[in-house]
């Protein structure tokens, strides 16, 4: 597919990686001409330097004749103006980046008139990423599928753990739940494991479970802790007034530092949150607040290092859940070998709806891909597929006889609406939900791309 994308900084960027390796035909458009030099000495993108609102710079990138056009600028006015204009032109679909909560009512009100095929706000992503962390307390990272039947939990195997040491096998016999561990990440290298793998201690392991079985899952290792009732969040940006409103809904409590009186006022006039106004980086503050009595800590300022030295800090009072929120995405790795488990990064969560459109709008006649998800530090891909076809050699066929390729796990059938997590017995029938786990490097875009 012919693709534009506007805006060659961190998010955009992350795209065209990604896109390129596809085997898309991508130009790119900004007003830098450093980061596109950057971008096209490591990606095979044509770079074009000028405004992406400017119709005349679109039609140099060929808007007429693209098949999408994806603005990813700082700007969200400017995203909107480009795509708008962009469909003016004959563009055939749109994607805006939209962060300002006030413009949330005008582009559910104004979509199709605005040529919008599709908005994304990393910062409610974010927030929705960190609601279902203070949900599992015990997991670094938690993503739904099949409408929040499915649970997928990321963690990191601990000395002495009853995990450490034990082939997967023998572990789903002891513990007798529906449960599977679905991928690993060890030493650098991603596994996505049989029967006969042993865990280790170090491990950072991805579990999937039904809603009903992964809090069995944590207790029966011994995991388990008890749902957030109380946290102290440092920032009172975008994430954290988007958070608020979804702890509110599950009944959280929550006190807020903030410098900026604004930005204060704002959290404090449309939630019921304990607003303080003072910097959050003094440790004097945060003992002050009660950071020592928070079920837990989140990091949510601007300033990437910041969080990292306050999380850092919170850590040694004994906080039993942080949250630190890195937007430099070339930081993510660096911070989480210092020792922070569960970091957010909104950028990052861009690029994972986007691809999931791009791949549906390539093959949208048969494409069978409902959700697609992003696991260990991006190595794994969970994806969700609805079997509209019987496939010869998959469907009706029980799973041990499948000729699966390799690097792939059949890690979840949803049948009749009864959530099962397989075993070689198990059948996938037309109709069924099924999540798939594979390395990101394998490319899938109906259910049958699983077979050999």
């Amino acid at each position: 597919m012919k693709i534009i994308v506007i805006g060659a900084g961190t998010v955009g960027s992350a795209i065209c990686t990604q896109l390129a390796g596809e085997g898309h035909d991508l130009t790119v458009v900004d007003t830098d001409a450093t980061l596109l030099s950057e971008l096209s000495n490591t990606t095979d993108v044509f770079g074009i330097v000028g405004n992406g609102a400017d119709v005349g710079v679109l039609r140099r990138a060929g808007a007429e004749h693209a098949n999408l056009v994806i603005a990813v600028t700082a700007g969200d006015e400017l995203n909107i103006l480009a795509c708008t204009a962009a469909k003016k032109l004959g563009a055939r679909h749109t994607i805006a980046r939209v962060r300002n909560p006030e413009y949330s009512e005008l582009l559910q009100l104004l979509r199709g008139e605005m040529g919008l095929s599709l908005t994304i706000n990393p910062e409610l992503s974010a927030a929705k990423e960190i609601s279902r962390m203070l949900r599992f307390p015990a997991a670094a990272k938690i993503d739904v599928f099949c409408r929040g039947r499915v649970e997928l939990a990321e963690f990191v195997v601990t000395e002495g753990s009853p995990l450490s040491g034990v082939t997967l096998n023998e572990l789903r016999s002891r513990l007798e739940i529906g449960f599977l561990v679905c991928g690993v990440l060890r030493d650098g290298v991603t596994h996505i494991p049989s029967g006969d793998f042993c865990l280790e201690a170090g491990d950072l392991i991805c579990v999937t479970a039904p809603e009903h079985d992964i809090t069995r899952f944590f207790k029966a290792i011994g995991l388990y802790r008890h749902p957030v009732k109380d946290v102290l969040i440092v920032g009172g940006g975008r994430v954290t007034y988007y958070l608020e409103g979804l702890l509110a809904e599950n009944r959280i409590a929550s006190t807020v530092i903030e410098k900026d009186k604004d930005l204060c006022h704002e959290l404090a006039s449309a939630y019921r949150c304990t607003v303080v106004c003072d910097d959050g980086s003094k440790q004097e503050t945060l003992l002050e607040q009660g950071l020592e009595r928070a079920d837990a800590f989140l990091a949510l300022s601007d300033v990437d290092e910041e969080n990292a030295i306050v999380s850092l800090y919170a850590k040694t009072q004994g906080v039993p859940k942080i949250v630190t929120m890195i937007s430099r995405i070339s930081y993510i790795d660096f911070f989480k070998s210092a020792g922070l488990e569960s970091i957010v990064s909104p950028k990052s969560s861009t690029a994972a709806p986007i691809l999931r459109y791009v791949r549906a709008l390539a093959h949208a006649e048969d494409s069978d891909i409902e959700t697609l998800h992003k696991l260990m530090d991006g190595t794994v891909e969970a994806l969700e597929f609805i079997v509209k076809e019987e496939v010869e050699g998959l469907t009706d066929v029980p799973l041990r006889e499948v000729a699966l390729r390799h690097g792939v796990l059949v890690a979840c059938i949803v049948h009749e609406n009864e959530v099962t997590v397989p075993t070689g017995a198990d059948c996938i029938r037309r109709g069924d939900t099924v999540v798939v786990i594979t390395t990101s490097d394998q490319r899938m875009d109906s259910i049958g791309d699983v077979l050999k």
